[in-house]
């Protein structure tokens, strides 16, 4: 790993930048989406009593509970029979959703907790004050779950741009992503270059570890605006 003889292999290879671009587009955008979605979720289950909530939260909890790879089977034959989803089988559409609800249960119950933790007090003056729901829920919830949307979108970036069972059956060439590549760097039948897979995921660690950094600078910075 010393030597820049593995790094010029790694930096030199013509599918080195498309992995690093497609990492970063799914990762970034799970990031986003993840937290803001399932913070639905988690608001509809704790404070709304809509039919079928309890439901819902045992799908949730069940689904996490199948192991990556025969859930990436089952979401290809869901979207190879699918009409609607078999347009974006083997884009990077199909690997963001995928990515997305892999997270699906951590999000959710962490974004419970925090809801449950909160009192109803603020979102019923707003409601006689003439608010609707979706103005309270951004204007009330979002700011005061923040906070946790940061450390939940930090966490979606890091399975994502790691994540490999899940995705391994979906991508194809034009949608390889760096974890991706390392295992196939490492099970290349070629010869199995270690080192250069070993370099790739050095490069994923930095990524992801300078996201946590950036994270948690904005991190606090939202938390000394909310105690000032």
């Amino acid at each position: 790993l010393l030597t820049t003889e593995h790094w010029e292999l790694v930096l030199s290879d013509r599918g080195f930048m498309r992995a690093l671009i497609t990492t970063l587009t799914m990762a970034s955008t799970t990031a986003v989406v993840s937290p803001l979605l399932f913070s639905i979720v988690a608001y509809v289950l704790v404070r709304t009593k809509w039919p079928g909530r309890a439901m819902l939260d045992g799908i949730f909890w069940m689904s996490a509970a199948i192991p990556g790879i025969l859930a990436g089977l089952g979401l290809l034959i869901m979207f190879l029979n699918t009409p609607f989803l078999s347009l974006i089988n083997g884009t990077i559409y199909a690997l963001v959703l995928v990515v997305i609800l892999q997270g699906k249960l951590t999000s959710t119950q962490t974004l419970k907790g925090v809801f449950m933790q909160m009192g109803s007090d603020l979102e019923e003056a707003a409601r006689i004050s003439g608010a609707g729901w979706i103005y309270t829920y951004f204007r009330i919830w979002l700011p005061l779950i923040r906070p946790t949307l940061v450390v939940l979108g930090v966490f979606s970036f890091v399975t994502a741009a790691n994540t490999t069972s899940s995705i391994v059956l979906l991508a194809t060439r034009n949608t390889l992503t760096l974890s991706l590549m390392a295992l196939e760097m490492m099970t290349n039948e070629q010869g199995r270059q270690l080192e250069a897979a070993g370099i790739v995921s050095l490069i994923i660690i930095a990524m992801t570890v300078g996201v946590a950094l950036l994270a948690r600078s904005f991190g606090f910075h939202v938390g000394i605006r909310q105690h000032q």
